[in-house]
């Protein structure tokens, strides 16, 4: 139940399994074991190439290259850091979880739209 996340953390755990499976087993794991990374780095690791493929996926067909998904994504790791400190139950990393979801996400979603927008039909007049 990939709603009931306990932290941000958790939720991209549980957002996508298969894809979350796939980069556990070929980058984090063989980060730790072959290179020597630590987890913390490992974890980042990925999620950078995460938030990098995101880009890409918006980037591309959009034809315009802005860098607000992969900000939104990363906002989230200092987001993470600070609910695991302040952690007093679950419910704060939750809330924290539903922020990102209801905010972050749709704010870098409203930012390509409108430079999408403002591409294709406000210079053209």
């Amino acid at each position: 139940d990939w709603w009931n996340a306990e932290d941000i953390a958790d939720f991209w755990k549980k957002w996508n399994i298969p894809v979350h499976t796939w980069c556990k087993r070929h980058i984090y794991k063989p980060l730790i074991k072959d290179c020597g990374v630590s987890k913390t780095k490992a974890s980042f690791i990925v999620f950078l190439i995460s938030a990098f493929f995101h880009e890409y996926l918006i980037s591309v067909p959009l034809r315009m290259f802005r860098m607000w998904s992969f900000i939104a994504m990363l906002v989230q790791v200092p987001m993470t850091l600070l609910v695991q400190y302040m952690r007093y139950g679950t419910r704060y990393g939750n809330i924290a979880m539903w922020i990102s979801l209801i905010l972050l996400q749709p704010i870098a979603i409203m930012l390509y739209l409108q430079d999408y927008y403002y591409r294709d039909y406000v210079q053209h007049n």
